[in-house]
């Protein structure tokens, strides 16, 4: 698992608010062998240098033709191989910004994630579906063969309807089909079986964290053996290793609510393949951090003699 260990970018919010590089934090997180890195939008990010990066990047894909934009994916990530295309003169600070974070190393696996009410009626269904194809799109831009969209619904215990959950599913699939992307939600907020049983109903895939599982003072939403009774290795595509105790959720691994050595062997019993990212509390010190986590893994994984 160690080769397939990354992070999750908003462990980096302390720093970029501090006016830290987006670019070098990455860097250094590549440097240490973290090589999946999934960008989390939200505030902390857009208010980054990266943040106008991102920006610049969704108000140019607008003036591009499908073939044009997947065009200049390929480029971006085989320039010895593929020209880009003609851009606009105002696109080409944004383009050339986001291929400085692809040169940092080849082998870097990005994914992209972000809030989104996936389970609630749209209020305004074409403002949805613009804000999904955009995301679809820096999706496919950050990694045009391996590229994953996670959904999280922060407020997924609201009342929702099945129907209406599958057929946003749906749709999200439809949208942007120049730009294949896995698309996959986050259990949050509901028992984790929920969430699955939605997932595969929806024919996409569930990014699994066992923390979300529990409420701020322990107990757990659901009994999590009904979980583990029904998935199965190919319905995850990812998963987040993060720890939580009374006081929210920690910097590093550790004691906590989540018995992280039993998640490591249910998944490894699973024969799960996908990545493990580590989410945790934004600190001064994120590259320590995880290495750190890295290391309490590596731990785990001796005492219970099976190789990480």
């Amino acid at each position: 698992m160690i080769e397939k260990l990354g992070i999750v970018t908003n462990c980096l919010a302390k720093r970029l608010d501090q006016k830290d590089s987006f670019q070098k934090l990455i860097g250094e997180f590549v440097r240490n062998k973290f090589m999946h890195i999934e960008i989390r939008d939200g505030d902390y990010l857009r208010r980054s240098d990266f943040g106008a990066t991102l920006q610049g990047l969704e108000t140019a894909m607008q003036f591009y033709r499908a073939t044009e934009w997947r065009q200049i994916c390929t480029a971006l990530h085989h320039p010895a191989v593929h020209a880009l295309p003609s851009l606009r003169t105002q696109d080409r600070r944004p383009i050339k910004d986001f291929s400085r974070l692809l040169q940092i190393n080849s082998d870097v696996v990005f994914s992209y994630a972000m809030a989104h009410p996936w389970m609630r009626r749209p209020e305004k269904a074409a403002k949805e579906d613009a804000r999904i194809i955009q995301a679809l799109k820096i999706a496919y831009l950050l990694s045009p063969s391996k590229a994953r969209l996670r959904l999280v619904d922060l407020e997924g215990e609201t009342p929702w309807n099945e129907t209406t959950v599958l057929s946003n599913l749906r749709r999200y699939q439809s949208l942007a089909p120049e730009c294949p992307v896995n698309l996959a939600v986050e259990n949050s907020g509901l028992p984790p079986q929920v969430i699955l049983g939605l997932a595969v109903k929806g024919n996409i895939h569930l990014a699994y964290d066992e923390a979300n599982n529990y409420y701020p003072d322990g107990r757990p939403l659901a009994d999590i053996e009904i979980f583990w009774k029904h998935v199965e290795a190919h319905h995850i595509i990812s998963v987040h290793l993060k720890q939580k105790n009374h006081a929210g959720v920690c910097a590093r691994l550790g004691e906590g609510f989540v018995d992280v050595p039993l998640l490591l062997e249910r998944l490894s019993d699973k024969g799960y393949q996908g990545d493990w990212l580590l989410e945790y509390r934004a600190t001064d010190q994120p590259v320590q951090d995880a290495i750190h986590s890295r290391e309490t893994l590596l731990s785990y994984h001796k005492q219970k003699g099976v190789n990480p």
